[in-house]
């Protein structure tokens, strides 16, 4: 049932962002609606900005910058969160198949900020060539699409808290509430720019399933999964801070040699000859992640060169190289895995 909606509604959108431009014209008066916007559109109806550019192509790209920034100033993005939905809603995002706004014209994601249902209505060229269009969006039916997409996105929300329950092994139970929390943060991301879009619609969704009691357990969760840290060469034990930090900060626990889970790995550092008047390093580092069953569920394998004006210049460099792989990487890599459940 859940396909042949999503079917539906993409029909829907298509029909809606395929839906014809106002009238065009060009030279002589100015028409009424460049000076007040809402004069051809109330704004009771519509989301309106007035695109101005060198084409049309342009003034109708400026259009949308300026229908975004209605939303950008109050409504806070998180793109990993954005990015992490799209993968988990596999690959059936109806909000971002809306984003083709004319039979003849794809309007791109403007950072991370995605609009939904953008029309264009009448456009004018001017005597130095300068064109003019008006970019709305209609709030009853934008509000329509919103509403149907949350509550969707709220019945999956509330199978994967339902889903983590039944899970025996820890990080899958784990890894379903983390995807029920990402479905809950783009689900209170769009709530905030249907508020602006028509908030009487926003104020009459209530949520399939109690937040409260999903961060909760989140919580509970994430704070039974302890681990332990041992990587071979970190003399320093640099790395094993870095590996500390990382973990802590998605809210797991580092316990010594008492851990559930495990991280272990080696580091090698190495003089490397090299004929460009510095001091040279390679570095190599190697991590793995265990699960209860002593199981490997992500790795990391990296290697880099690093160059400095001392060889301990160059060893810093390398091992905030390092960290900044743990940051980037092994949290996404750790991520994937988690979601990994969640899109089976």
């Amino acid at each position: 049932m859940k396909k042949q909606a999503l079917v539906i509604l993409g029909i829907l959108l298509m029909f809606l962002s395929c839906a014809s431009s106002g009238a065009s014209s060009s030279g002589g008066k100015k028409p009424a609606w460049l000076a007040d916007k809402h004069s051809a559109y109330p704004e009771e109806k519509y989301l309106v900005e007035i695109g101005e550019g060198s084409s049309l192509k342009k003034a109708r790209q400026d259009g949308v910058i300026a229908l975004s920034q209605i939303f950008r100033t109050t409504v806070k993005v998180d793109s990993t969160v954005r990015t992490r939905y799209q993968d988990l809603s596999d690959g059936e995002n109806i909000l971002e198949s809306s984003m083709e706004t004319s039979a003849d014209e794809t309007i791109t994601q403007l950072s991370d900020e995605t609009l939904v249902n953008v029309h264009f209505g009448e456009s004018w060229t001017d005597d130095m060539g300068r064109s003019y269009v008006i970019a709305y969006i209609d709030r009853m039916e934008t509000a329509m699409i919103y509403r149907q997409r949350i509550e969707e996105d709220g019945s999956l929300t509330d199978y994967f808290i339902r889903e983590s329950a039944t899970q025996k092994d820890l990080l899958k139970r784990f890894g379903f509430l983390d995807a029920a929390v990402v479905m809950d943060k783009n689900s209170k991301m769009m709530l905030d720019q249907l508020d602006i879009i028509h908030s009487p619609s926003r104020r009459s969704i209530l949520p399939s399933y109690d937040d409260e009691q999903l961060y909760s357990l989140y919580s509970d969760t994430a704070g039974k999964m302890l681990y332990t840290i041992s990587v071979e060469g970190d003399v320093d034990q640099k790395i094993t801070f870095s590996v500390a930090q990382v973990l802590t900060e998605r809210g797991f626990v580092v316990a010594g040699a008492d851990g559930n889970l495990s991280v272990t790995g080696t580091v090698v550092l190495e003089d490397a000859n090299l004929d460009n008047g510095y001091e040279n390093i390679r570095w190599a580092l190697y991590l793995e992640m265990r699960n209860e069953a002593g199981e490997v569920v992500v790795t990391m394998d990296e290697k880099k060169r690093e160059s400095g004006v001392s060889r301990d210049a160059a060893v810093a460099r390398g091992y905030r190289s390092m960290e900044e792989m743990l940051q980037k990487k092994f949290i996404a890599d750790l991520e994937r895995y988690f979601d990994s459940f969640a899109r089976k």
